[in-house]
């Protein structure tokens, strides 16, 4: 069975994956459960593996236009089957939790997307849109020392505090990725990583 992504030669800045993930987003497509293929050159990103052509080259055509780069083109490969095997179904993209420096402490907030996506397949989660800490608590020191052995790790009480899911739902989501407002990762736990 022939199949295809849409991809750069080399891996993506995470600028263009956002950019990819929102394009799906955007024409209707659940990223929390599609046919995937890993990204190439990168040890944690998936893509989508689409099962139409045109539809691919549509996509294609957009996310170059969204992103002003032409560069991005439709890969054609062979699946062994008929169809898309369960086993290369599984999220895209983790969650989003935002940290951002606040006045004695750390306020992280959910981004606006993974709220959606935690909506739709979890209705009755208790989801805060916003949580803040101590600075002496993120930072390593004494009061960290106390705090985790009480209640686990930090990014791990963020994180089930947030999201208002268990933490098998949020790998179901595609794990969880905490960044600051210049978009570097603090912490991220990735189910994808040990496939």
């Amino acid at each position: 069975m022939k199949v295809y992504t849409v991809r750069r030669n080399g891996p993506n800045k995470d600028r263009e994956f956002e950019a990819y993930i929102d394009l799906l987003e955007d024409i209707g497509i659940d990223i929390t459960d599609v046919p995937r293929t890993p990204e190439p050159g990168t040890a944690n990103r998936w893509l989508y593996v689409w099962t139409n052509k045109l539809l691919a080259e549509r996509f294609a055509r957009e996310l170059g236009a969204r992103l002003r780069d032409p560069s991005w083109f439709v890969h054609e490969f062979e699946l062994p089957d008929d169809r898309v095997a369960d086993e290369v179904r599984g999220p895209l993209a983790p969650l989003t939790i935002v940290s951002i420096p606040a006045s004695e402490g750390v306020e992280f907030r959910l981004e606006a997307k993974s709220q959606e996506r935690i909506s739709q397949h979890f209705p009755n989660a208790r989801m805060k849109g916003h949580f803040k800490l101590p600075r002496s608590v993120i930072s390593p020191s004494e009061i960290r020392k106390h705090y985790e052995p009480q209640r686990g790790t930090v990014w791990d009480h963020v994180i089930t505090v947030l999201t208002g899911i268990s933490e098998d739902e949020v790998d179901r989501l595609g794990g969880v990725r905490i960044v600051d407002e210049d978009g570097r990762v603090l912490h991220e736990r990735l189910p994808s990583a040990a496939l």
